[in-house]
């Protein structure tokens, strides 16, 4: 797999994030970006801060109305805070997993619950 195809994606975002980080009032310690595809597909674009562990960025940088925000001014595209060895966002840039297909429907029937659909020609009342 080759994250090249998501690279116009990546470079759009690269230029936003500044601007919308300034429009909440952040002036963005920008190192550089990373684009990356996991094996499973997705893409992700990493945008890593030159701050130190000590500047205590998560009350500002990650704070949820600063998420928000970023999410929304990129048309929807989830963005997470990390700060494992260093600070950084990730912007998700493929489509996100479709759950529904991703998580087993859980049903309960006569032995408790389980994975398996339930039977077709079981006729259920609805009171």
């Amino acid at each position: 797999m080759s994250a090249n195809r998501y690279l116009p994606a990546a470079c759009s975002v690269a230029r936003e994030i500044p601007e919308i980080l300034a429009q909440c009032g952040l002036k963005p310690p920008i190192s550089r970006f990373v684009l990356t595809e996991t094996g499973q597909g997705a893409a992700w674009l990493f945008i890593i801060l030159a701050v130190s562990p000590r500047d205590r960025l998560e009350n500002t940088y990650a704070a949820a109305d600063v998420l928000y925000h970023l999410s929304t001014a990129l048309r929807g595209h989830p963005v997470v805070f990390s700060n494992s060895e260093g600070f950084r966002y990730a912007v998700l840039l493929s489509a996100s997993p479709n759950l529904r297909q991703a998580l087993p429907a859980f049903q309960f029937n006569d032995q408790g619950w389980s994975t398996a659909p339930p039977p077709q020609n079981k006729e259920v009342t609805l009171a």
